[in-house]
């Protein structure tokens, strides 16, 4: 699957392997890297443990999460509860990219981390549709925007 990175959250996953921050944030960059390449290689077919539906999106949005430990990252025990949020578009010629919008750790909120950080993903997914013409974002039941 192409994995294509909204700027923003380009900038915080270089925060997470600043050189000069914590040994812990480069282990949790290393993690959230291995998560972005198992989407690259599994697409639609990466699930549970390591991705699931965000069912309150109405875009075809998913979370990337790091812990619990998975196959993918196993040594992910403990905070920061992140969860990296992407949704698919699909091009003119009905090619399917999934673009990668936000990721944040919700230890502290929980679940109700997740309201304002949808609406966030998605408005993200629309400035990508707008710097790359041609794309539209998927609706949750499989229809373009």
């Amino acid at each position: 699957m192409d994995v294509r990175l909204h700027p923003l959250f380009q900038d915080w996953l270089e925060d997470l392997a600043d050189p000069s921050g914590p040994d812990e944030l480069f282990d949790v960059y290393i993690e959230v890297m291995a998560l972005i390449s198992a989407l690259e290689e599994f697409g639609r077919d990466l699930g549970d443990p390591e991705c699931h539906p965000v069912v309150t999106a109405s875009y075809d949005l998913h979370a990337l999460r790091r812990s619990p430990p998975t196959s993918t990252t196993p040594y992910a025990q403990g905070p920061p509860v992140l969860r990296i949020l992407f949704g698919y578009v699909r091009s003119e010629d009905r090619q399917e990219v999934a673009v990668v919008a936000l990721g944040g750790d919700k230890i502290w909120l929980g679940n109700a981390w997740y309201p304002a950080n949808v609406t966030q993903a998605q408005d993200r997914i629309d400035q990508w549709c707008q710097i790359h013409p041609g794309f539209k974002p998927l609706m949750r039941r499989g229809g373009l925007r």
